[in-house]
């Protein structure tokens, strides 16, 4: 078969591996649609546990078309979205109910073969029927599984508002999240114009382009404050910057991947007396389902966003859009290993 291997950090080669065949409790997937996320860039510069070579792509959903002894509920011909988790169940952490983690992790396009080729190796427990979606559709249950657990994290109040750094796709499922999770209103911050223009259309109330002007915009929509800021970026700037539009008693969510190495300065008196919580939130925790839903129900849309699907041959141009945001007019981009 066909696939994409990160040989070395920054070398990316096509090449021709063989089929893997499924073992018990396993099943392989005809790939159908793999999302180009920011982690893969992490992992094509040798960062977040990336074991090389390696196959990346992990935001995986296609057709079963094999299944290994003993799977049951599953058949071939089946459209499925992946869980990439791969966990132990017995560790202390899975039994504490946190599988992301666990201490002998494991994760598809991660440390293990992913999506970026024309088949992919699963344990059943990680495959999820999907109903009345398309295969583009089906592989955004990865990314929004993320952003639900980020929402099961940060426990929004009901008739809150929000400030969202980042109108990049994962920026975008996270604002619609949202709003169909008891915020009322979220305002959105972005350096790219018509990614603002796409946030308006999803639901936004406000959209503030980045710039000298971006702090008193937002002061003046919330005087006092916004009850939630998140981030969707990655950028330590950013993160720093959070507490300062934060109300009293609001709630501060990390949710993009910085670089490991980075660090920000925030004051430890303020987070006190301004009763301020500061909450991470990690891949996804068994909330592929919870996604799926969001999904089917048509709550949350993701056609929108989806800008360019391209063929395994072109997957470095696809991580190059990644790094450059607003390059080729890219937001989501889906790898079809099939063309």
């Amino acid at each position: 078969m066909r696939a994409a291997l990160i040989t070395q950090p920054r070398t990316l080669e096509l090449q021709e591996v063989p089929a893997p065949t499924p073992g018990p409790g396993q099943v392989r997937v005809r790939v159908g649609a793999t999302g180009v996320c920011g982690t893969d860039v992490h992992l094509f510069d040798g960062h977040f546990h990336a074991r090389l070579p390696l196959i990346p792509g992990h935001e995986i959903a296609g057709v079963i078309d094999q299944v290994g002894a003993g799977v049951r509920e599953l058949e071939e011909g089946q459209l499925v979205a992946l869980d990439p988790v791969i966990a132990c169940g017995q560790c202390w952490a899975c039994r504490r109910g946190q599988r992301q983690h666990c201490l002998r992790f494991e994760a598809l396009g991660v440390t293990q073969a992913g999506g970026f080729a024309q088949y992919v190796l699963a344990p059943a427990a990680n495959a999820y029927p999907v109903r009345h979606l398309s295969v583009a559709e089906a592989a955004f249950a990865e990314p929004l599984g993320c952003v639900a657990w980020g929402i099961l994290r940060l426990r929004p109040e009901p008739g809150s508002n929000a400030l969202l750094f980042g109108a990049g796709p994962i920026g975008l499922l996270l604002m619609q999240a949202l709003l169909i999770s008891g915020v009322t209103e979220v305002t959105v911050v972005d350096p790219v114009a018509e990614r603002l223009a796409l946030a308006k259309s999803l639901g936004a109330s406000h959209t503030v382009q980045t710039g000298p002007s971006m702090a008193q915009a937002l002061r003046d929509l919330e005087p006092h404050g916004f009850d939630i800021v998140a981030e969707a970026t990655g950028i330590p700037s950013v993160v720093e910057d959070m507490p300062r539009y934060a109300a009293v008693g609001g709630k501060l969510l990390i949710f993009g991947v910085a670089p490991e190495e980075a660090t920000v300065r925030i004051s430890p008196y303020d987070i006190f007396q301004r009763d301020l919580s500061l909450i991470g939130s990690f891949s996804l925790n068994a909330t592929i389902p919870l996604a799926l839903n969001w999904l089917e129900s048509g709550r949350i849309r993701v056609e929108p966003l989806i800008s360019h699907r391209m063929p395994l041959e072109e997957l470095h141009k696809a991580l190059e859009y990644k790094e450059h945001p607003g390059m080729g007019n890219a937001l989501k981009v889906l790898i079809t290993p099939e063309g």
